[in-house]
């Protein structure tokens, strides 16, 4: 079990998607029924959630996994490590920069795909923007859309967004943080996004079906 937690962690991959590595202090350290964990003050690691898989890292050459504290009232992350650190230790953390890269264009990428096809009237459902099967759902409503139609529309919203370099920010309101794309729609979000879209890479829609009422629309991308 974790102990019962209001620790006040720095998360600096809200702030910069592009941080890849920081020396900071264990606040926080244990044992579980799934090992061993640490917690640190100054935390770059972005737990699996919102569609978007977890970083993968180190902390002092050790590799470590982010995950949610289940327990925690306040956004707390541990890590998952195969050794035992102690409170106060100063360690050197490092998430795969590839990996991080990639998650956040798949992940802004959805952001662009989305707002697009909720423009033209279909209701948002679920995303995942894990590699190789990023997806949007949506509903599809009571009459079978114009899926080549639709497709051509929506890819080519999105490559003219692309080629504008439109610039994607975060802000906060009401204690949740919103990220939005300039002259797009703003999102509820808690994962890592590219600065602006001119950083992604090698768009295009892989897949646009109807299922059981249900439109889904699968996309690719890669960070410039």
């Amino acid at each position: 079990m974790y102990p019962e937690s209001s620790l006040q962690q720095n998360h600096i991959y809200f702030e910069n998607t592009y941080a890849f590595t920081v020396m900071t202090q264990v606040i926080d350290a244990g044992t579980s029924e799934h090992g061993d964990w640490l917690t640190l003050q100054d935390n770059i690691f972005h737990p699996q959630g919102g569609g978007q898989p977890g970083d993968t890292g180190t902390v002092d050459e050790v590799a470590v996994r982010p995950f949610r504290d289940p327990q925690a009232t306040e956004h707390v992350v541990r890590l998952s490590c195969e050794r035992t650190f102690t409170v106060g230790d100063t360690v050197s953390s490092t998430v795969d920069a590839n990996a991080r890269r990639r998650h956040a264009a798949l992940h802004t990428c959805g952001h662009v795909v989305d707002g697009f096809v909720r423009a033209l009237g279909f209701r948002h459902r679920v995303s995942n923007h894990f590699p190789g099967q990023a997806r949007i759902e949506f509903d599809a409503g009571e009459q079978k859309p114009d899926l080549a139609r639709l497709a051509a529309d929506v890819e080519e919203r999105s490559r003219k967004a692309i080629e504008d370099d439109r610039k994607v920010f975060a802000r906060e309101q009401d204690g949740l943080r919103i990220i939005g794309i300039d002259g797009m729609h703003e999102d509820p979000c808690g994962g890592t996004h590219v600065e602006s879209l001119g950083q992604l890479a090698g768009f295009s829609l892989r897949s646009l079906k109807v299922k059981g009422g249900v439109l889904k629309v699968g996309y690719t991308v890669e960070h410039a």
